[in-house]
């Protein structure tokens, strides 16, 4: 569609060639802003944009399905002059995206493994997606008790901007490296992994911790330098079993 604008002196013409890639850029950038409040900075934040995108088509699609069946005629003859071919080519290209890019985290959440994590340090809190895994025996060799295990970037609301900086080298540059660079508050935690005979993880105490709304009291923080999850669908691993045990630990 073409754009005029007018006054009494001079008219000009936009084509609809340009104009269609500006609409397009737009709305895309309407979104990533609507993701982005929703989200904050986060991590997997494509993954996010990614899911926005395909929930608003499917939403938009059935929509305005619906109002053709509710407004024509017939609407049972406008579903047999679809072309099927087309809807089960989307339909199988949206699974095989949902399964490759969220694998991982629908098979956790529909098992009841997943639950909303809050960790408060120095009166910032942060919220992360943790996995319930009876596998991680990850504990504090000083009190004996669970720690959770998390990816340092989802934690970004609880850092300020020098421990940011500090913390986006532990992976290239490594705990004990990073350690020297931070303020105190932050300790060397020893552990044990398949592969790994004795390493350290950077770790702090979580003044706070809940899980799903349950208070935990203080609980040990170990940060992981890569993601724990390959599909994005948590970033945080919990071993522990109750708040009564990791209470009855701090006591």
């Amino acid at each position: 569609m073409s754009v005029y604008t007018a006054d009494t002196h001079t008219h000009s013409r936009c084509s609809p060639d340009a104009a269609y890639p500006m609409a397009e850029m737009a709305e895309a950038a309407a979104a990533a802003g609507l993701v982005r409040l929703a989200f904050g900075r986060r991590e997997f934040f494509l993954r996010r944009l990614l899911l926005f995108f395909i929930l608003s088509c499917a939403m938009a699609g059935a929509l305005v399905a619906g109002g053709r069946l509710l407004r024509e005629q017939g609407g049972l003859a406008a579903l047999a002059s679809l072309d099927w071919r087309v809807f089960f080519l989307a339909g199988g290209a949206c699974f095989v995206i949902l399964s490759v890019v969220f694998r991982g985290g629908a098979r956790h959440g529909a098992a009841g493994q997943l639950c909303r994590c809050t960790l408060t340090r120095q009166g910032r809190a942060a919220s992360v997606t943790a996995l319930l895994d009876t596998g991680s025996t990850l504990t504090d060799g000083l009190s004996g008790a669970p720690v959770i295990t998390v990816h340092w970037a989802a934690l970004e609301p609880l850092w300020t901007p020098e421990e940011q900086a500090v913390l986006s080298r532990l992976e290239a540059a490594g705990a004990s490296r990073c350690l020297e660079r931070l303020g105190p508050g932050f300790r060397l935690l020893p552990y044990q992994a398949v592969g790994v005979r004795s390493g350290l993880l950077l770790c702090f105490r979580a003044e706070e911790a809940s899980m799903d709304g349950q208070r935990l009291g203080p609980v040990t923080v170990a940060l992981s330098p890569t993601p724990v999850s390959d599909g994005g669908g948590y970033a945080a691993l919990w071993g522990g079993e109750t708040g009564k045990e990791v209470q009855r630990h701090a006591a």
